[in-house]
């Protein structure tokens, strides 16, 4: 992971997200790339001014000034290197175009979390990011403070899983010295579908757990991690589907970002 994206829209959840990202560049030596992509509507235009002066392309430049200044003395202590850019264009291309031609290998971002509105509002950046990338995104819960990773959960059905797509999670294992709990979520109390101990992960202590379903997939999820208390990271798989399957089945994985309380790595198939 040489190369790590944060997308920013200067707030507070997004400057929490950033600085869990400069600890994760850090202990990879990875270059940060931090950019902010804005959209000026005809009420942002100022007629006074000439294309290439609009106060409110200033003032978003001017966001990403004290931004940067908020994060040099942490940037210049871990000798990182940090490339900003601030440019009009469309949100969702970030996750697409830019990642690919910046050569990015993980994005972490913020999630808001929340319902209602600011669900609808965050969600359709979100979603795309979700659908859309190609690569790992870690998302950031609000307020949550890094601390290196010591307890990481893949939770994860009993399809198999490629050495490929869990490449990620094992540098970031292997980075921590993290302990890793396997885990599935039983749908039928009636049969036994525990999961062989199959996951082709390099590391030094992983723990397989199944647990029942309750009121949901992503409930059974996050009421394993509160009572566990000590999880560092959950880590999902974000599957493939078909036309059909993307109409009418509901994404776990989006669903976990709403309302997750630790930081969550989502995998590509």
């Amino acid at each position: 992971m040489k190369k790590i994206l944060t997308p920013t829209d200067f707030s507070p959840v997004a400057d929490n997200a950033t600085k869990y990202a400069i600890e994760i560049a850090a202990a990879f030596k990875s270059k940060l790339f931090l950019y902010h992509v804005y959209h000026m509507k005809k009420s942002d235009y100022d007629l006074n001014f000439s294309n290439d002066k609009q106060p409110f392309r200033k003032k978003v430049k001017l966001d990403m000034k004290k931004t940067m200044e908020k994060f040099k003395e942490i940037i210049t202590q871990k000798k990182l290197t940090v490339k900003t850019k601030v440019y009009q264009g469309n949100i969702f291309s970030l996750f697409g175009r830019t990642v690919k031609k910046d050569g990015i290998e993980l994005i972490v971002m913020g999630s808001k979390g929340a319902s209602g509105m600011t669900k609808v509002i965050y969600g359709s950046v979100a979603a795309n990011a979700l659908e859309k990338s190609k690569i790992p995104l870690l998302v950031v819960p609000p307020k949550f403070t890094f601390k290196p990773l010591r307890h990481i959960v893949l939770a994860i059905g009993h399809k198999d899983v490629s050495r490929e797509i869990l490449s990620p999670l094992q540098k970031l294992v292997t980075e921590y010295g993290a302990k890793v709990t396997i885990l599935t979520i039983n749908r039928d109390p009636k049969n036994d579908t525990k999961r062989e101990e199959d996951i082709n992960l390099d590391t030094a202590e992983i723990t397989y757990r199944e647990v029942p379903l309750s009121k949901s997939i992503n409930h059974s999820i996050s009421k394993f991690i509160k009572d566990e208390g000590d999880i560092d990271l959950l880590c999902m798989v974000r599957r493939q589907k078909s036309f059909i399957e993307s109409i009418y089945k509901k994404s776990i994985t989006k669903s976990q970002v709403y309302n997750n309380k630790v930081p969550l790595l989502i995998l590509p198939e």
